[in-house]
């Protein structure tokens, strides 16, 4: 995991070598996980691509939870889900500025989903969404965006093995989480520009 993080990391410094040279074009993020575990927080990157536009890279690897692929958690259903998310921002008052902005991403997404009887359901979405929203920039680097909008996951490939003696929630819950599905999604970042 630290190696392919590194690894992003190189490549997108070694793209936008230009722009690490310059002050205030680099933007660290932290997308907390609030809504669910509180456990699966996704550090990334920004970087400001032109005046008006941000494109960044955020993620988490091998993550034990109890996050759902959307909706509500099942008590009796853990999760480990890895995904990278590749944003594009535009805001018109410009990029690193207070004002508003919509995003664009589009993403890879897989969870492990593992019952308490034994079910087994593995899945991976590519995703895409569309956000608007606001962000706040500070003189010392310290920033906040909060956003709402859309997402659209597009299941690529799905394998279930459900045990004979499960729960129909739990059936249902695995069903409804392996499929392609759109959904209302929301988010706060918190970043230091630098």
């Amino acid at each position: 995991m630290i190696t392919l993080n590194r690894w992003i990391l190189y490549c997108l410094l070694l793209f936008q070598s230009s722009l690490c040279l310059s002050a205030d074009s680099i933007n660290v993020v932290l997308m907390p996980d609030s809504f669910n575990s509180f456990k699966c927080h996704h550090p990334g990157i920004e970087f400001k691509i032109s005046q008006t536009s941000t494109l960044g890279v955020f993620g988490r690897l091998d993550c034990g939870s109890d996050r759902s692929t959307y909706g509500d958690t099942n008590d009796d259903v853990t999760n480990t889900f890895s995904r990278i998310f590749v944003p594009w921002r535009y805001s018109k008052g410009g990029a690193f500025k207070n004002g508003s902005f919509i995003q664009t991403l589009i993403g890879i997404e897989k969870s492990k989903f593992r019952s308490v009887l034994g079910s087994k359901a593995d899945v991976t979405f590519v995703d895409f969404a569309f956000h608007y929203g606001y962000q706040w920039f500070w003189e010392n680097g310290f920033n906040i965006s909060v956003l709402g909008g859309v997402a659209y996951l597009v299941k690529t490939s799905s394998d279930k093995d459900i045990t004979q003696n499960e729960s129909d929630d739990v059936i249902g819950f695995l069903d409804k989480n392996t499929k392609t599905n759109i959904h209302p999604g929301a988010g706060i970042t918190i970043g230091w520009k630098f």
